[in-house]
């Protein structure tokens, strides 16, 4: 019983997401729910905050949408301190701001290959 309950209010609120999400766009489409692009931002969120836990999604979610929105930020101010130095002011660039976005996550998956809940459980447990 309550395997299908929480099947049934899991459907619910996924129906309901996608239904804002038509609103919002006023279409819905494959293109906009399941394109490559969206199913990789999906799947970095989980494996960052953690597989095991809804919280550890949540930490994902808000630390890619972090590095996301201030990356390029961050990199036009550095691009712009090291400007004394060419070939770093070059690969600081905020145009090269996906190439820094997979080396931190690339880091993220070696240093935290349980997720980020995943470290701080086992460093709860010792």
């Amino acid at each position: 019983m309550y395997r299908t309950l929480s099947s049934v209010l899991s459907a619910l609120f996924a129906c309901m997401a996608d239904v804002m999400l038509a609103l919002w766009l006023r279409y819905n489409g494959p293109d906009t729910s399941l394109s490559f692009e969206i199913m990789m931002d999906v799947l970095l969120i989980v494996v960052i905050g953690g597989m095991d836990t809804v919280y550890g999604s949540a930490i994902g979610a808000v630390l890619f949408l972090w590095a996301q929105s201030y990356l390029q930020d961050l990199l036009r101010w550095a691009s712009e301190a090291a400007s004394a130095w060419p070939l770093l002011a070059a690969l600081l660039s905020p145009d090269r701001w996906l190439l820094w976005l997979g080396l931190l996550f690339m880091l993220s998956f070696y240093y935290f290959p349980m997720g980020i809940v995943g470290r701080l459980r086992a460093k709860a447990s010792v």
